[in-house]
């Protein structure tokens, strides 16, 4: 995971670039604070970028291509690769994510690199990249940008013309800044420096997700398709976990966003059945770390030890440790007093923008607040005065988005018709990277951690919108079936949808109860 800004000046005369320069930041980040650009709206979101890399960050200004950028790394794969990276005479590379393809021997930056350097185009390159990501690529003989982000939006870009200088900004992280927009993903932006032209028609192959009709009336083969859904959820956590750095794996937990729910308790599960794999084949531990937020919410007088979400993650949490003994679950009770909210507010409004309504806030900060990992260790024998604090120790967390999408999860879709389930089916996993997936990245990569979807995962994803039948979506069927069949969570797979705004409290906080989740913030 990395941080990526980028600022072509254009034509604007008003700013002049020093003389090219790198400089690099690798423990001491407050010379971050002396970079050279002038610019301020640049300089602005420099803290925000640095934040979502926290193992390094670089500042380079090229004077000849009137270019500054500033990148950060958070490290996950050996070899370690300093971003930016530039191809000699020919391109600049930033890349942020992890890439999933067979051929990947090192890291994702290094393989996009050597695709780039065997002279291959660079949207043919785009397009044979198999995973979750956002780049930029300066193309110096041709004058041209390329930037976008991968098929379902999993990592958050932003960028800002001017039509008339020819200016551009391209941002993982903007602010409250207004002239951004987000990249539509799947979309291979060009941007001509000479002509000061934008180019959107190229795609990285991305179909238009469908929901079939198909229906399978009287369920018979509902167990196949439990088994082949089995196999596309376990091989996407798997290629999850055994692409971080194995240095990382040793000596640290996997994280999960935990609200004891279905579709979290379904990933916890996945993970358990690979790592029990791994330990009868290496005989390594293992530990995942749960990572549940409850909110004080004067509103309603609760306190976060008795949110919906705190004691249905108890619960879950004690059947997971049940089915498998053998893994170090530990499930970390993180507590946001009132105080503490309204303290990081104004920053969880800022990094969410262009989002901006109250359901997106109580969503947002929901999510930092967990990614944060700052809590305290469950344990039932221990009283209240025996608490152990404890901090999130994962770097990489998982998130059970898109199960809702996927299979029909959300209240709204309980009493459409076939035709209209489709209808909103389609259009949910379509526009997930605009609803969610922009808002989640920006505030979770804040505090220096990367997240990934399993059920976003692209085969997971074309196998339940072309070859499930419609029937088997709804309420979930087909997942409370894995669950229960094949993940023995039975206790679990009969719990019903909460969002996480309600399970944790943090909708609504104020004694102002009557807003609405639409309702524009104030």
């Amino acid at each position: 995971m990395c941080g990526i800004l980028l600022h072509y000046l254009g034509d604007r005369k008003d700013i002049t670039l020093a003389d090219d320069e790198l400089i690099e930041f690798e423990e001491d980040f407050e010379g971050i604070k002396s970079c050279s650009n002038i610019d301020p709206i640049f300089n602005s979101m420099i803290s925000d970028i640095a934040a979502r890399g926290p193992n390094y960050s670089s500042f380079k200004v090229s004077k000849q291509y009137s270019i500054t950028w500033f990148s950060s790394v958070l490290s996950l794969r050996e070899p370690f690769t300093k971003q930016c990276v530039e191809i000699k005479d020919r391109y600049v590379v930033q890349f942020n994510g992890e890439l999933y393809n067979d051929e990947i021997q090192y890291n994702d930056t290094q393989y996009t690199i050597q695709l780039l350097k065997e002279g291959k185009e660079i949207i043919d390159v785009i397009r044979k990249l198999d995973g979750e990501f956002a780049y930029t690529i300066y193309d110096i003989q041709n004058r041209m940008f390329y930037f976008g982000r991968d098929p379902i939006g999993r990592r958050c870009l932003s960028f800002s013309i001017d039509n008339e200088t020819g200016e551009l900004y391209i941002s993982s992280v903007t602010g409250c800044k207004t002239g951004f927009q987000d990249c539509i993903a799947g979309t291979i932006y060009k941007y001509d420096c000479q002509l000061k032209e934008l180019n959107t028609d190229s795609k990285i192959s991305k179909p238009f997700y469908v929901s079939e009709e198909l229906d399978d009336e009287n369920l018979s083969h509902l167990d196949d398709n439990v088994e082949k859904l089995y196999t596309h959820l376990l091989d996407s956590v798997s290629k999850r976990v055994v692409s971080i750095h194995p240095a990382h794996i040793q000596n640290s937990p996997i994280s999960v966003l935990f609200s004891g729910g279905l579709d979290c308790s379904v990933i916890v599960a996945l993970i358990c059945e690979h790592f029990k794999q791994s330990i009868r084949h290496k005989n390594l531990s293992k530990t995942i770390e749960l990572l549940n937020v409850g909110f004080e919410n004067p509103r309603t007088g609760t306190m976060p030890k008795d949110v919906p979400d705190r004691k249905l993650a108890i619960s879950s949490y004690k059947t997971l440790q049940r089915l498998y003994p053998e893994i170090d679950i530990k499930l970390i009770q993180i507590d946001v007093s009132y105080e503490e909210y309204l303290k990081h507010r104004p920053k969880v409004i800022d990094l969410m923008y262009p989002k901006q309504t109250e359901m997106d806030l109580s969503i947002a900060i929901s999510f930092f607040f967990a990614s944060m990992g700052n809590g305290y260790l469950y344990n039932e024998e221990k009283t209240n005065d025996e608490i152990m604090p404890y901090e999130r120790k994962g770097i990489v967390l998982f998130s059970g988005l898109g199960a809702d999408e996927l299979y029909g999860g959300y209240h709204k879709f309980a009493n459409k018709s076939t035709e209209e389930l489709v209808k909103e089916l389609t259009k949910q996993i379509n526009n997930i990277y605009d609803r969610n997936l922009n808002r989640d990245d920006k505030v979770i990569a804040h505090n220096g951690v990367e997240v990934r979807y399993p059920f976003l995962d692209i085969d997971v994803i074309k196998f339940s919108t072309e070859e499930l039948p419609i029937n088997y979506k709804i309420n979930k069927l087909i997942l409370r079936k894995l669950a229960m069949n094949k993940l023995h969570l039975a206790n679990i797979c009969d719990e019903p949808k909460r969002a996480i705004q309600f399970g944790s409290k943090s909708a609504k906080m104020t004694k102002d109860g009557n807003k609405h989740g639409t309702d524009l913030l104030k």
